[in-house]
């Protein structure tokens, strides 16, 4: 069985092999993968999103999060400070 990225879009798995191993890498490339810089794009379709979001839970667990996410994740754990002034 072909995935959908293999089948429609071979360039993006070329892409997140070349930094798989590397979480900042990763990171960048997955980033720039997700975020429309250009203003043109619809967005991925949801099954070509769910392998993406597949596959980057698998880097994570293999490999880290990016330094970049361990941080901000680390941020969203904190307790809020709901001092009324």
């Amino acid at each position: 069985m072909v995935s959908v990225l293999e089948e429609r879009f071979p360039h993006v798995l070329q892409r997140l092999e070349r930094c798989w191993g590397n979480p900042d890498h990763f990171e960048e490339v997955f980033y720039d993968l997700m975020i429309d810089k250009r203003g043109d794009r619809s967005g991925w379709p949801f099954d070509a999103w769910s392998e993406l979001n597949f596959l980057q839970s698998i880097h994570d667990i293999a490999y880290g999060m990016s330094s970049a996410r361990t941080a901000h994740q680390a941020n969203l754990l904190e307790p809020l400070d709901l001092t009324l002034y």
